[in-house]
């Protein structure tokens, strides 16, 4: 199975962050790709506060020959953020390819 996954806006992470999309998004597009075949591109942008937290957006779009998937995900966990987007991918898949 070849993969592409695309992660556009990592210029505002630091080292640890990225590994951690990587990481996740990696695992993340082994499962979609289960439900459908195509290609991931992930826009990330971290939201700086005046503060030690920080929120983190992301934005999901796969491009598939049967359909084109988008949705986006929002939190102050990036870990937490990434993993709804994974999930909210593969149910709009489930959705959209339901028998």
């Amino acid at each position: 199975m070849d993969e592409i996954i695309t992660i556009k806006g990592l210029d505002d992470f630091d080292e640890v962050e990225i590994k951690k999309i990587k990481e996740i998004t990696t695992a993340g597009n082994e499962k979609i790709q289960r439900d459908v075949k195509g290609f991931l591109v992930i826009m990330a942008k971290k939201h700086e506060k005046d503060g030690n937290r920080a929120k983190y957006t992301f934005q999901g779009k796969i491009n598939s020959p049967a359909a084109i998937i988008n949705v986006s995900s929002t939190d102050w966990d990036l870990e937490k953020a990434l993993h709804k987007l994974i999930s909210k991918i593969q149910s709009s898949a489930q959705n959209k390819f339901r028998k």
